[in-house]
């Protein structure tokens, strides 16, 4: 799918009990952008900052479809959070391509990081139509845009604008789906 000149492929499959999207972010608009898919984690058992490429948001929309986000998780309901957390972005410049990997784990269920993991009996099954797959970034022209370099992730930045949540563009990709279900969380969480 295409955000003016932002391009998103992708061509899912299946290995086994993974899901994997491979997915391509192509920039022919004329300037910078900030692809916003790498999770700023902090490892518990080293002490030290690390980068997960592997996590998403996977929510269940009122459209049928699994929401797979890479980029900024919605905040949940009704709940305050003491820090916001912003992927870190990868810059793209123009004429240039991003590729990636997503996989996710069958069977599927919503997760988020302002949510934790619920035992199963938590969790209620749902056919899906299908997966729509959206890919998060910052133009490097927006008001009052920062990059700084992160120095836990080379090549890594952590980006701001003047308002950063509502200057963030995405693109997606819809896939329809047979016989694939996702595990619908019985608590707060957000969904699209």
């Amino acid at each position: 799918m295409t955000d003016g000149n932002v391009t998103l492929d992708c061509q899912p499959t299946r290995e086994g009990d993974t899901l994997v999207f491979p997915y391509k972010i192509t920039n022919t608009s004329g300037g910078d952008i900030y692809v916003l898919d790498a999770l700023p984690e902090f490892d518990a058992a080293t002490g030290e900052a690390r980068v997960n490429l592997n996590s998403a948001v996977i929510a269940l929309g009122e459209d049928g479809f699994a929401h797979i986000l890479r980029g900024i998780a919605p905040l949940p309901p009704g709940r305050k959070v003491s820090v916001r957390i912003i992927p870190l972005g990868t810059k793209l410049p123009t004429g240039e391509a991003l590729e990636r990997r997503l996989t996710v784990e069958l069977p599927m269920h919503e997760i988020g990081p302002y949510n934790p993991e619920l035992p199963v009996n938590k969790y209620r099954q749902r056919e899906i139509r299908g997966v729509i797959l959206t890919a998060q970034y910052m133009v490097a022209s927006t008001e009052g845009f920062s990059a700084a370099p992160v120095d836990f992730a080379p090549g890594l930045f952590r980006v701001s604008a003047k308002n950063t949540i509502g200057q963030v563009s995405s693109i997606s990709c819809q896939l329809p789906a047979r016989g694939l279900t996702i595990l619908v969380r019985s608590d707060d969480f957000p969904r699209p």
